[in-house]
């Protein structure tokens, strides 16, 4: 701050210390405004001597402030700063460059609309701003999208690799090929069910061996057949009938008749192939042939074979579940003849052979237990495409202790159709007689 005096020779100018002084001063004691000019560069600058020395001084201090060591927490601090300023000019770099292209864009959309104005004021049309602005947005929104688009499959494939788990082994155990052994000629079996005899004969022998047999069964439940339906069997090669199962009505438990004619089901007659009887429950069906209760015959040739014994697993009081499967076959011997079960006691069978560990004769069958499927949350079977809707009466047929090779399975097709694939040493009279237990209800498995 400088102030002129005419008596004195020279000027004198203050430093900022007494300038701040004497504002304090001249607002506290309200003394008279000092006139201020303006110092030209020819004028000389004279300062008092006992202000020199106390700017030299400060001089020294800052010099020895400057000079000295800092701290840790001064050197943290100065990071800080430095990081904060980097940040800082990081987003505003972004911003800027945003900036200018917003600006880029809404030039060119100007000019655009500009255009569009004019071409269409040429045409005579009147056309506002806004309803033009609404007509070029959604284009640059649709790039975007499509943009997006095309970054989102690459991050979506990223995510579900990290998502899912790996493979188990049991997935990767996945059979393709199809178990069965080469399917039986059709010519063969055409020649088979020519005579009677002959068809008896070749639907009560256990088939070819590494051979397969492909059938499927009708179930008729037209006119009085609707409450006691009729199930007829085919081949699926060339459409060959085999046999009929019918159920006998007005009886305390299941009993099937099985015959070689679609309409004829008496036992006396020489259709008649056989029987399937189960328990009242359900869970035990016992297979026979044509003979005769030991009863009532007294000729011990007539009396009839067992060909089997069916078990189902009760599963009263319990959650519902698959159904397990026990099967009991007599053993195929020499020149492909079955060991026969001719019981003439009530306490003599294959059941009673199996339960006293008499088994050497005896062939056990268990039906595959079915896996989950997470996915599907139900329980599946690879049926091969043999089979084309769930249901509870479909199953496969394996040995306890290899369930790769399937001796029997049976599944349902449609409402009425149902597919059959069976192979040694099951004949086919012993495979209809089977799946006719799956078809039966179960009072005590249901």
């Amino acid at each position: 701050m400088s102030r002129k005096d005419s008596e004195d020779e020279g000027i004198i100018q203050f430093d900022e210390d007494d300038n701040q002084q004497d504002n304090q001063n001249t607002t506290s004691a309200k003394q008279q405004p000092i006139k201020i000019r303006k110092e030209s560069e020819d004028e000389e600058i004279i300062h008092e001597p006992g202000m020199q020395q106390i700017n030299q001084q400060e001089q020294e201090l800052t010099k020895y402030r400057l000079n000295r060591p800092k701290t840790s927490g001064q050197e943290m601090k100065i990071k800080q700063s430095e990081q904060s300023q980097n940040q800082f000019e990081q987003i505003q770099q972004p911003r800027e460059h945003q900036s200018e292209e917003s600006s880029n864009n809404t030039e060119e959309r100007e000019e655009h609309n500009q255009s569009i104005i004019n071409l269409q004021s040429e045409m005579g049309e009147q056309v506002e701003v806004d309803d033009i602005d609404q007509q070029v947005q959604p284009q640059s929104l649709q790039l975007q999208r499509i943009e997006d688009n095309d970054q989102q499959p690459q991050s979506q494939e990223i995510q579900l690799s990290q998502q899912q788990p790996p493979q188990s082994s049991n997935t990767q155990r996945h059979v393709t090929v199809n178990p069965f052994p080469q399917k039986l000629e059709i010519d063969y079996v055409r020649d088979q069910m020519k005579g009677q005899d002959k068809g008896r004969q070749f639907l009560t022998t256990p088939l070819k061996e590494n051979r397969t047999l492909q059938c499927y069964i009708k179930r008729d439940k037209s006119g009085l057949a609707r409450l006691y339906p009729v199930y007829h069997v085919y081949t699926t090669d060339g459409d060959v009938y085999l046999f009929s199962a019918k159920k006998v009505v007005m009886n305390t438990s299941s009993n099937y008749v099985i015959s070689m004619e679609k309409k004829e089901f008496s036992t006396r007659k020489p259709c008649f192939l056989g029987k399937v009887r189960s328990n009242f429950l359900g869970t035990e069906f016992i297979l026979w042939d044509e003979g005769k209760n030991f009863k009532k015959c007294k000729d011990t040739t007539l009396i009839r074979n067992q060909l089997g014994v069916v078990y189902y697993e009760s599963h009263i009081m319990q959650n519902k579940c698959p159904r397990k499967m026990k099967v009991l076959l007599p053993k195929v011997g020499e020149m492909n003849i079955p060991k026969m079960f001719q019981p003439l006691h009530d306490k003599e069978g294959i059941q009673y052979d199996y339960q006293y560990n008499k088994r050497d004769f005896i062939e056990e069958f268990v039906n595959k237990p079915p896996r989950w499927d997470t996915k599907m949350k139900a329980h599946v079977l690879n049926f091969y495409g043999r089979v084309d809707q769930p249901s509870v009466k479909n199953f496969q047929l394996v040995k306890p202790d290899n369930h790769q090779f399937i001796y029997l399975q049976f599944g349902r097709v449609d409402d009425l159709l149902f597919n059959v694939d069976f192979c040694f040493p099951l004949s086919p009279l012993q495979a209809f007689q089977i799946c006719v237990t799956s078809f039966d209800f179960k009072f005590a498995c249901e």
